[in-house]
């Protein structure tokens, strides 16, 4: 898809209702074979699996209007910190303010963490960062199997 297109199909997304983007949320961690929170308030998971080593993946969707910001990597860190993840993939909806990839990777501890910072762009138009997070989660490619109609 071009980036153009998938842009204009992000940005129908993101302004949706909240309800319906954690709906889609859960939707695409249920594609992926995550086990899904709740919809609502999830404790910064949106899903979670387990690698072949008992390892935690976690997967956050933040289908905003506006670039994730410091306040966001914060929130992002804790979670990943608390439940001990080795993997975390974030989809943005938008995508990511600079100073939220400063502050997130300015924390401790991260050295050890895989760390795939998507946008909705990324995922529609199969970008380099797309790619990348193919590499640990194989089954992004089911995201090209969306019905996104499904979520008017």
């Amino acid at each position: 898809m071009e980036q153009y297109i998938a842009y204009n199909l992000a940005l129908g997304i993101v302004q949706t209702s909240t309800k319906r983007k954690q709906e889609i949320g859960q939707t695409l961690a249920k594609l992926l074979e995550f086990q899904p929170g709740p919809l609502g308030a999830d404790g910064g998971i949106d899903g979670v699996i387990f690698n072949q080593d008992g390892e935690l993946i976690h997967f956050q969707s933040k289908l905003s209007q506006s670039k994730l910001n410091v306040d966001h990597a914060k929130l992002l860190y804790a979670d990943i910190m608390y439940h001990h993840a080795v993997i975390s993939v974030v989809l943005a909806g938008i995508g990511y303010k600079k100073t939220f990839k400063e502050r997130l990777f300015a924390h401790p501890y991260l050295e050890k963490v895989k760390i795939h910072l998507l946008t909705l762009v990324d995922v529609l138009a199969k970008t380099d960062n797309y790619y990348s997070a193919l590499e640990d989660l194989p089954k992004l490619r089911l995201f090209q199997e969306i019905d996104w109609k499904q979520f008017r």
